[in-house]
């Protein structure tokens, strides 16, 4: 029995650590009949006395190690950071311990990993036989037909003198794949393109870098253009797109915004386009153009793996 205690609006605060019964040390017993607790109705009923469950019902761990089995390794090592973090604030080793035998029964590797970061003994033998079964719940999975970009949110990041043939051209393809645009600048007044006067059209940015966070778009682009020199200089900025870089978000850069991108994720072994080159590279899902030429721009996409345009590349690493 769960003790809801009355519900959100209770401001009372009732000491004790347990809030349901029965539980392990006893504690808090719910209130007898004679204290006013609340009793069934003694309602005689006649029935068939059957077992509405069948075996395959009471099997709580074969769903769990087929979902297990058929993670990549980066997915595993995630689930094993979510489990040493949550317990990382439990106190209680009868917790912890119980998490890990239940472990046991999906995998050892993954009982011993978690165990190791929570403190709890190490187990030393599986609990059910896990027999590699595995299915397509994977995330690099990838069953569609076609890639597809619609409904992802994608912020492109500007300043004061962006390249308007990156940004123009990129934008129109997002909305034309049905990707969701968003325009993430210093302020939210007119921002200008590279050569634009102060009394042209520019665009108006939908956010501004302090009053929105990378975390809440799938893939940050940013566009050439004499803006980098100023969007460097600010660590804002650098944090916007390496906070992206750690949460694995695609990230795309033409001209002078790999400049920003090298700064901001310093990563061993990852690789970008030189400037002026026309090699597009798709490293560590960081996809750079050196040359960013208009045709490179274009509401036809053709989004395969290991494409040699860029905006076929970058699409595919959103998708």
């Amino acid at each position: 029995m769960n003790q809801n205690r009355d519900g959100q609006g209770r401001h009372r605060i009732t000491a004790g650590s347990i809030n349901y019964w029965p539980n392990r040390t006893g504690a808090v017993p719910s209130a007898r009949s004679s204290e006013g607790g609340y009793v069934d109705y003694a309602e005689k009923v006649a029935g068939m006395k059957v077992s509405l469950k069948s075996n395959k019902f009471r099997d709580h761990i074969s769903q769990a190690q087929m979902f297990w089995n058929s993670q990549t390794p980066p997915e595993r090592t995630h689930i094993i950071a979510a489990f040493g973090y949550e317990l990382d604030h439990c106190n209680d080793p009868v917790v912890y311990n119980r998490i890990v035998e239940r472990l046991c029964d999906i995998d050892i590797e993954l009982a011993k990993a978690v165990a190791e970061k929570v403190g709890a003994p190490s187990p030393t033998s599986q609990g059910k036989p896990n027999a590699g079964k595995k299915t397509n719940v994977s995330m690099t999975a990838y069953n569609a037909p076609k890639p597809t970009i619609a409904s992802r949110r994608v912020a492109i990041l500007v300043g004061d003198g962006y390249d308007p043939i990156a940004f123009n051209g990129f934008y129109a393809a997002l909305k034309a794949a049905k990707a969701f645009p968003f325009v993430i600048g210093p302020k939210r007044q007119t921002v200008f393109a590279e050569g634009e006067s102060k009394t042209g059209k520019g665009i108006q940015p939908d956010h501004h870098f302090e009053g929105m966070r990378s975390t809440m778009f799938d893939s940050v682009f940013i566009p050439g253009g004499s803006h980098i020199e100023t969007l460097r200089k600010q660590g804002r900025v650098v944090h916007w797109v390496r906070e992206a870089f750690g949460h694995l978000r695609a990230i795309g850069a033409t001209g002078e915004g790999i400049k920003l991108v090298e700064a901001a994720c310093e990563v061993d072994g990852i690789r970008f386009s030189a400037a002026g080159s026309h090699d597009v590279l798709d490293s560590c899902g960081v996809v750079t153009a050196g040359n960013a030429k208009p045709e490179r721009f274009r509401a036809a996409l053709d989004m395969v793996k290991g494409a040699k345009d860029f905006i076929d590349a970058y699409t595919f690493a959103i998708s």
